[in-house]
């Protein structure tokens, strides 16, 4: 009868332990996914805004080679980049 009180309560310290360190590890994962989300949402807001400065030094590029072509009569060995939206391939 005691060896049998005794091994109940060993076997549900160790279940309730296990729950904890489950709990606790479940509120890490939480904790660290949130942390990498707020990382992820920064390095994209990082690259729109590294995309449209490349567009607009781009743009500005197309413009000067004109002006170049127009000043010199030559024509641009790289094709001109289309105006519009982006297409994907």
């Amino acid at each position: 009868m005691d060896t049998t009180v005794i091994i109940a309560i060993i076997i549900s310290t160790i279940v309730a332990l296990g729950i904890i360190a489950l709990v606790i590890l479940l509120f890490y994962y939480h904790w660290r996914n949130q942390e990498l989300l707020v990382n992820f949402s920064a390095f994209i807001r990082e690259n729109l805004k590294l995309k449209d400065e490349i567009d607009k030094l781009e743009d500005e590029n197309s413009e000067l080679a004109d002006k170049l072509d127009e000043a010199t009569g030559g024509t641009r060995s790289r094709p001109r980049r289309p105006k519009g939206p982006p297409t994907v391939p």
